[in-house]
């Protein structure tokens, strides 16, 4: 059975996030009122940031499927069952990459297509073309916070906890509900590590595990000084 790193909550905040951003454009015919003969409904020639959109939200439908498999993973009833659904969880997650990918291909300044590419790479193991979207993301839109957070958790996948560490520090000071976000994913990597190292010697597992702890400790102290957050969180 695979290991699973992501937590739940981070796709369901993705999903709704990206539905709310990005609706699906709507055509309509111009015509007038009352009676008369109905006239069928041409759609207009769409424009590359119409066409973009739609195969970005393509992508994110693939991904409410992947929501869909994993609450059925998690009631496998043996590792039989389990690894037909993570073959489905898979298939779901290449079928988003490539709508992702088109919608990039569309409106390449788009960097939220950029972003869900490398989440959908990082999903399907490829962290280092995770690591490419990411950084072209992040040269679309400088600063973007979830990018900096998922490029965190393609760094874990990596083992390069030096650079998770500073992608949590970049996050805490301006979006911290992203940085425990991220807290949360290097606390599975220690759990994970602990069981297979991976070529993870024991000293640097029991080493980011305290550091871990250290920085679980400073955010519960200053909680209570924390407003509540943006609404896009």
């Amino acid at each position: 059975m695979r290991i699973r790193t992501k937590v739940s909550f981070t796709v369901s905040f993705l999903l709704a996030l990206a539905a709310l951003v990005f609706a699906p454009p709507i055509f309509s015919a111009a015509g007038g009122g009352g009676g008369g003969i109905s006239m069928p409904q041409i759609d207009t020639p769409r424009t590359p940031e119409e066409i973009a959109k739609q195969e970005y939200n393509s992508g994110v439908s693939y991904l409410k499927d992947v929501v869909k498999l994993d609450e059925k993973l998690a009631t496998a009833k043996d590792e039989k069952q389990a690894k037909k659904i993570n073959a489905k969880i898979a298939k779901a997650y290449e079928k988003a990459l490539k709508s992702f990918t088109r919608a990039a291909d569309r409106l390449p300044t788009m960097h939220d297509a950029w972003n869900m590419i490398g989440y959908s790479q990082r999903h399907l193991g490829d962290y280092n073309a995770s690591l490419a979207a990411y950084s072209k993301a992040l040269e679309l839109k400088p600063n973007y916070p979830e990018a900096i957070e998922y490029r965190g958790e393609a760094f874990l996948g990596l083992n390069a906890v030096d650079d998770a560490k500073q992608a949590y520090l970049s996050l805490y000071g301006n979006a911290r509900p992203l940085a425990g976000q991220l807290l949360t994913a290097m606390k599975i990597w220690v759990e994970h590590r602990k069981q297979d190292a991976q070529g993870v010697d024991g000293a640097t597992v029991e080493s980011f595990a305290t550091w871990i702890n250290e920085r679980s400790a400073i955010a519960a102290q200053t909680a209570s000084t924390i407003g509540d957050p943006p609404a896009r969180w």
